[in-house]
């Protein structure tokens, strides 16, 4: 697969613009039935399209890696919905997590390695205080408070992200509480899992990663291990691209049976 096979320790993390502006039916072909039932449930249109848009370019961007066509993958999902590519024929040592916000999604795909990641659209009118205290570890509401106004909004979806992708990384959902562990952030503060209290050896697992992405939003990555090269890119329909160390523009189309 050249240019798009993972090397050890290696995450792709691609940027995807959900709108679904115009081909709503072709990418709801790509779909699996239960994929398209959930997106049916969707009570507003808008809501429904970025589901359609974000499963469908998952299912194209997994292809490149699997050499499957999108359409054929097949998920198993855990306990909590966390999916996985199932069998061995789908290249189950393929791991990935998808997250969206508004109209961005984010997705993460590695080898062999645990994955989570987050992205949300920074709204002040969420990021208050009391929302805070509510989920956040005593520790980070005291960093949060020490901040100037003005940069608390960024700080508290800094550590919102940071925590959310942790606690999709664990694939167990809402059963992990939020307070129950603590993440570093502020201006100029990398990513960093600082505490788990049921668990303390949790810190040396994972790294965590600030993702750069479109303004006015927030994204975090955590990858089991240490030492990860990560490649950036930016989903175009169909034809993904991104630009290595080199400068060079990389293309690759849409995998079918007989790989790239």
């Amino acid at each position: 697969m050249g240019d798009w096979a993972l090397a050890e320790n290696q995450v792709d993390i691609w940027q995807i613009e959900i709108s679904g502006q115009g081909g709503v039916e072709r990418r709801r072909q790509l779909l699996s039935p239960d994929e398209v039932q959930r997106a049916d449930a969707f009570h507003f249109e808008r809501h429904r399209r970025r589901y359609i848009a974000g499963r469908a370019a998952m299912r194209q961007i997994l292809g490149i890696y699997t050499g499957i066509a999108s359409r054929e993958l097949v998920f198993s999902y855990g306990e909590k919905g966390k999916p996985e590519l199932a069998g061995e024929l789908q290249r189950p040592e393929i791991k990935f997590n998808l997250s969206n916000s508004q109209d961005i999604a984010i997705l993460a795909v590695t080898q062999n390695l645990t994955v989570g990641i987050d992205i949300e659209w920074i709204n002040p009118e969420f990021a208050t205080d009391e929302i805070a205290r509510r989920f956040f570890a005593a520790g980070e509401v005291q960093r949060l408070q020490a901040l100037p106004v003005t940069e608390r909004s960024d700080a508290f979806f800094a550590c919102w992200t940071r925590k959310e992708a942790y606690i999709k990384a664990l694939g167990e959902g809402l059963s992990v509480p939020l307070d129950s562990f603590e993440v570093a952030f502020g201006p100029g503060v990398p990513a960093a899992l600082l505490q788990v209290k049921v668990n303390p050896s949790e810190v040396e697992r994972w790294s965590m990663y600030d993702i750069a992405v479109t303004q006015g939003f927030r994204s975090a990555l955590i990858v089991q291990g240490k030492g990860h090269r990560l490649r950036h890119m930016q989903w175009e329909e169909a034809e993904p691209s991104f630009r290595n160390q080199d400068g060079v523009i990389m293309h690759a189309k849409e995998a079918s049976n007989s790989g790239l």
